[in-house]
């Protein structure tokens, strides 16, 4: 007698997923949340822009250029330097000691001025008044120039400081160099004077001559100082 044939099982049912009206509900929550966030910080930029631009309307929070507190480069007065640093800068009379974007103007703009090696901050005192901290560039030689009869001076990077800068107590190039084809505030790319200017920097001689052999460096006390190339 054959055997009885075994009942077949019914397969295992995947466990009930989540109900579809739940993740509809869940995610159109999350879309709101999402919308009121995006749309309270659109708010807070517009409210923001808005009351900027009332503010910067407004004469109690204008500040003159010419009245910013700053030091002055050596051989000039800050009445003069301001004027010349609005003037390479096309700032306007006034600037807004409460505009957001003041520091990063007011750097900028004194960045410009040839004397100007760095511009180390900008604060809006309790006050109102606005300060600007500034390194200014040291002369470190004098050169004599092919056709000119004022020397012209430059720092150690041979960064071509403003005609008229004082060449009194520098070490003087000897050796004549063509004019420089640069502005004032601007690398000069003449080898000689780039070389010099290290030189200058490194030892303060009195004069710098060039020679078949090398640099000759003439210095107040002692023998010349012969330098190679």
């Amino acid at each position: 007698m054959a055997g009885k044939k075994a009942k077949a099982k019914n397969p295992p049912q995947p466990a009930p997923g989540p109900n579809r009206w739940v993740l509809a509900w869940v995610a159109t929550k999350v879309l709101f949340a999402l919308a009121f966030v995006v749309g309270t910080v659109a708010a807070i930029a517009w409210i923001g822009g808005v009351a900027g631009e009332r503010v910067s309307g407004n004469e109690r929070y204008s500040v003159r250029v010419a009245e910013i507190h700053c030091d002055a480069p050596s051989g000039t007065d800050r009445s003069t330097f301001l004027t010349e640093v609005r003037y390479l800068a096309d700032l306007p009379e006034t600037v807004q000691n409460v505009d957001p974007e003041l520091a990063k103007k007011l750097s900028l703009a004194f960045a410009r001025h040839p004397w100007v090696q760095s511009v180390n901050g900008v604060r809006v005192e309790p006050n109102g008044a606005i300060h600007v901290d500034l390194t200014f560039r040291t002369p470190v030689l004098a050169v004599t120039v092919i056709g000119e009869k004022d020397l012209r001076v430059v720092d150690k990077t041979a960064v071509l400081l403003p005609a008229g800068a004082s060449s009194a107590n520098l070490p003087l190039l000897v050796v004549p160099v063509l004019p420089p084809q640069k502005s004032a505030g601007e690398v000069w790319d003449d080898p000689t004077v780039k070389r010099a200017a290290e030189l200058a920097e490194a030892h303060k001689p009195k004069r710098i001559e060039k020679t078949d052999k090398g640099w000759r460096l003439i210095r107040d006390n002692g023998p010349p100082l012969l330098v190679g190339w």
